[in-house]
């Protein structure tokens, strides 16, 4: 089967050409004399500023269609000799949209007049077949939001479940985040995501639901950006905003920079026109909500009536020392850094053909806390995520019918993840100097001192440097001889036992034609081709050494058991080596007793290099490889209009290849070569998707959309570095890669309704219901020659279902303000709500995903007035003495999330995710004040407060209270029921109050931004 619908692909694409994710929209004009008769041949010229964008001429019918317009705000020109010239100013192109626009055209004498309109959009979209959102960023400018995700978030439909967005009842990681036209996303892991600043934003577009089918291996959202290219002159803006001018916060400052303009400023006006470049970059520097308890005084702590519970004597660790300061301003990392850089150049050799190149990247650093931790971040994680992307694309506008565009992208993420202060190769280190060798090296290799040694050479898990063993991790009662261990706290010292150094490169490219083939249809088509270059070097518990794999590196280097006694001792016994002799590799053979019989009586001593080399392979447990999978997407669409109904039909085929091969890291560094299965090379997947919009009235339009989604699984699951082979020399859980998972699959049904309630209200409502199928799990597999060996091996057999009803209310600016309310109804189901080892008891029975919170609700208000604007206060005649000023706050309620309790007396899981934690509400004010300082010149100073009724959010609760506060441990005396010592009490009080639990941080900041 698979190998004829290849066959066809290839026949369907020798005949067509490519297309990938929409980044311009439309105009569709229908122009009309004073009699209402149509008129053909009328000029119609699309500019920004002076410049010529595009154009077209109306036909007999006195329509024409303009396709392939950048998003962005236009001026339209309507000229024909004998009539008055209409012009349109301030014409909204949004992508992936129509914008209509029915001009009527008065006859003229001999002097010509010009009619000049403001185009008023459309209120309600009758063009979108599915659900999306188009926002319009000069308004979430001065919004209290900071990033994409915040922005996501306020949609309907969209559920933020501890920092993670869920679409619809989906996964985190179900969406594809596109700029430009090219997925800035994670195929590997679904990790990070490429981030951009809301700055350097032109267009962005939420699609939650009824994708067309150049959008694809996104099975819940669809979140498509285009960045700003510049302008034919020079603006920017400066921007600077900290919390620690009001109070500590938490210790952010944030910076960012932004300039546009000509490339070439002292060329001709065309010129400057036509090569254009928009830089932005933004730094955040922040220690968090929690920067307090990054200071641990563990004697200090453990102090209650004036007595120290503990005997040992632990440091104050402050990580905030010897920092540097200017201004009081912190200098250098803190415990979370990000900065992000965008660079976008364009050049239109002509009206219709445009090249642009951009080059975007960000990084982030972070030291984040955990609260069981707390006493040992000395050694707890760090991690790095760096990232990249280079695109090029150039536009062809072949006639106002045909455009065509090609795209390349080069996209890299490097992650890395270890222990704070440890480098990877300096956890082992050697004790014996291999070019001075003591003389009593042979006894000590006897004794089992091979000559290296780990930072945690008594293996009790820490750092042998100034801190004491595990044992000393307790505390005493008073009057009770025996210490009790401290709970809910690693001792200080402690080290995390994992290192992640990845890498992933994606290289991709592009090209689609579009094709108006009359005022009904529209054609798209088109090929992406991605080749991927992944990297992965992961290492977990490194401190332990595996003593069956250091002897099996050893023996690889020489293998004393190969051997006979004859090749080592003569006749009577005695050895006939000498250091002239000796194998390679070998420091010396020695025997066990005075006149050896048999090889096993001799025993190699190998040099101290080769025991260092060993120990180090031997160390922890590898995942690593080496894969260059390939990834080609092919996809049909005709969006076909007419007055009373619009259909969007498509098709779209995924493929995707394995590659022949392979490799995986072995313990000595190297990389070991594996084969696929000839049937699991490549797979097909074919995706129909069809969306109907019908005009009821000028006011109503209802929609309909069917959806068949697919999304690659996450190679993290199909290339991994482990066999059934290695599950017999592992004393850990192996767990084995499958080539040949299925894709992931959501079948979607959703209906909607747009209606008009008044000229600057509207309302959407959409219905609902998605299937999911093939999500990855895994399976435990028995070996059929040993029954005690087994593995888990991933598989496609996990599902959910989610359905729900989205409602959104929009009212647009006007009368100083602008506001939306969106509420969302959902049910998110699955049997499970992440891949995590499954065995014979698992149960399989569906449940409340960890997602599924039934309420969202988010509000959004806006009061401004422009610049020069006077505005009155109500019921008065005073006006307020204010412009260029807004006040922004967005308020987000959500219904508890759902958590698996625990018996209070045995501890055993009840049903999974039967009960509910209580509700969260967050309410953000964001002012702003504008001063102009001349025409071109003006300063904005802004206010923010996060959580600005200092809610309490409650975050995750103990499963056995069902509490935030208290995890219900079992305290009481066994032999003393109903009694709790004092010191009991309180060291569980500390263990059980942990701060990630909740959250009620009310924030301050205050910043101002010089914009030119």
């Amino acid at each position: 089967m698979r190998k004829y619908a290849l066959i066809l692909l290839i026949i369907m694409l020798a005949g067509t050409v490519f297309l990938e994710a929409a980044t311009t929209g439309k105009l569709a004009v229908r122009v009309r004399d004073n009699a209402g008769r149509p008129l053909e041949f009328v000029n119609i010229v699309v500019m920004q500023g002076n410049q010529r964008v595009t154009g077209g001429q109306t036909n007999a019918k006195g329509t024409a269609i303009i396709i392939n317009i950048p998003p962005g705000l236009y001026t339209v020109k309507f000229s024909l000799i004998g009539y008055d010239t209409v012009v349109y100013n301030d014409v909204r192109i949004i992508v992936d949209q129509t914008t209509n626009l029915a001009p009527t055209m008065n006859k003229s004498g001999f002097e010509m007049k010009a009619v000049t309109v403001t185009a008023t959009e459309d209120k309600v979209d009758k063009n979108r077949v599915g659900s999306a959102r188009n926002i319009e960023m000069s308004i979430v400018t001065d919004a209290a939001v900071s990033d994409v995700a915040d922005i996501v978030a306020l949609q309907a439909g969209v559920t933020n479940v501890g920092g993670e967005l869920h679409i619809r009842g989906g996964r985190s990681n179900e969406i594809n985040y596109t700029i430009d036209g090219m997925s800035v996303t994670d195929p590997v892991d679904g990790g990070a995501t490429l981030q951009v600043d809301t700055d350097a934003i032109k267009d962005m577009k939420v699609m939650t639901g009824g994708f067309p089918a150049e959008y694809g291996n996104a099975q819940s959202g669809v979140i498509n950006i285009v960045t700003k290219d510049g302008d034919p002159f020079f603006s920017g803006k400066v921007e600077y905003n900290t919390d620690h001018l009001i109070g500590e916060g938490r210790n952010t400052d944030v910076v960012k920079l932004a300039i546009g303009g000509p490339v070439l400023p002292f060329a001709s006006q065309e010129m400057k026109e036509k090569f254009t470049f928009y830089l932005n970059g933004a730094g955040e520097w922040l220690d968090g909500r929690l920067k307090d308890y990054y200071i641990s005084d563990p004697n200090g702590d453990y102090t209650l009536n004036g007595r120290t519970l503990i005997d040992a004597d632990y440091p104050i660790y402050n990580p905030y020392t010897g920092r540097d300061k200017i201004l009081g301003i912190d200098i250098g990392n803190r415990n979370y850094n990000a900065y992000n850089i965008n660079l976008k150049t364009k050049y239109a050799f002509k009206p219709g053909q445009v090249a642009t190149f951009a080059v975007r990247g960000d990084r982030s650093l972070n030291y984040p806390y955990s609260n069981y931790w707390r006493y040992a971040l000395q050694h707890y994680a760090e991690d790095e995520i760096i990232q990249r992307q280079y695109i090029g694309t150039y536009d062809y506008v072949i006639n106002d019918k045909m455009n065509i565009k090609v795209k390349a992208s080069y996209y890299q993420k490097d992650s890395y993840e270890g222990p704070k202060g440890i480098d990877r190769d300096s956890y082992i280190f050697m004790t014996v100097d291999p070019n001075n060798i003591p003389s009593d090296y042979i006894q000590r290799v006897a004794l089992g001192d091979y000559g290296y040694s780990t930072i945690d050479a008594d293996n009790d898990g820490i750092y042998d440097y100034g801190f004491l063993p595990y044992d000393y991790w307790k505390f005493r009662l008073e009057s009770v001889e025996e210490p009790r261990s401290i709970p809910g706290y690693l001792p200080p010292g402690y080290i995390y036992n994992a290192f992640i150094d990845d890498t992933t490169k994606i290289l991709s490219g592009r090209a689609d034609f579009e094709w108006q083939i009359n005022e009904t249809h529209m054609a798209k088509t088109g090929l992406e081709v991605i080749k991927h270059n992944i990297k992965k070097n992961q290492l977990e518990d490194y401190l332990n050494i595996d003593e069956k794999r250091r002897v099996a590196y050893l023996n690889s280097i020489f293998d004393i058991r190969n051997y006979n006694i004859d090749n080592f001792v003569d006749a009577d016994g005695n050895m006939l080596l000498d250091d002239e002799y000796l194998p390679e590799g070998i420091y010396a053979i020695v025997a066990t007793k005075e006149n050896p019989t048999s090889i096993a009586d001799l025993v190699p001593i190998y040099k101290p290099e080769d025991y260092f080399a060993a120990a180090k392979a031997a160390s922890g447990k590898r995942d690593g490889y080496k894969a260059e999978p390939w990834q080609m997407a092919y996809y049909l669409q005709d969006k076909m209009e007419w007055e009373g109904m619009i259909v969007n039909a498509g098709l779209r085929f995924d493929l995707w290849y394995l590659g022949k091969k392979y490799y995986v890291a072995q313990d000595d560094g190297s990389f070991d070569l594996r084969e696929f299965d000839k049937s699991d090379l490549m797979q097909l997947m074919i995706s129909p998707r069809l969306g109907v919009s019908h005009p009821i009235t000028d006011k109503d339009v209802l929609r309909f959309a069917y959806n068949y989604q697919n999304q690659l699984p996450q190679m993290q699951y199909i290339f991994t570095s482990k066999t059934p082979e290695d599950a017999y020399a592992s004393e850990t859980t192996i767990r084995v890669g499958n080539p040949s998972l299925e894709p992931q699959i959501t079948v979607t049904y959703e209906a909607g309704l747009s209606h008009q309630l008044s000229d600057d209200y509207v309302l959407d409502l959409t219905a609902y219901y998605k299937n999911i199928y093939n999500y990855v799990n895994t399976r435990k597999e028995r070996s059929e020659i040993e029954q005690t060996v087994y593995w888990y091996k991933y598989y496609s057999n996990d599902y959910g279902s989610a359905r729900g009803i989205d409602m959104q209310i929009e009212k647009l600016l006007s009368n100083f303000n602008t506001w939306s309310l969106a509420y969302s109804l959902a049910w998110a189901q699955g049997n499970s709500s992440y891949t995590v080892i499954q065995d014979e008891t698992t149960n399989l029975r569906e449940f409340p995903l960890d997602w599924d919170i039934r309420h969202n609700i988010s509000a959004n208000f806006t009061f401004r007035i422009a610049r020069g604007e006077e505005f009155f206060i109500p019921f008065t005649n005073f006006i307020l003495p204010l412009d260029d000023f807004s006040a922004n706050i967005n308020w987000a309620y959500a219904s508890g999330a759902p958590y698996t309790p625990q018996s209070y007396e045995s501890g055993q899981e009840l049903d999974t995710n039967s009960k509910r934690m209580p509700s969260t509400q967050q309410t953000n004010l964001r002012i702003t004040k504008g001063f102009l300082l001349s025409n071109k010149i003006n300063i904005k100073v802004f206010a923010e407060v996060e959580n600005l009724f200092k809610n309490k959010n409650i975050i995750s609760v103990y499963p056995k209270t069902g509490n935030y506060y208290w995890n219900g441990a079992q305290i009481e005396e066994t032999n003393i029921p109903g009694f709790v010592y004092p010191e009991v009490y309180y060291v569980n009080s500390l263990a059980s109050k942990n701060p990630l639990n909740y959250n009620d941080f009310r924030g301050f900041t205050l910043g101002f931004s010089f914009n030119f």
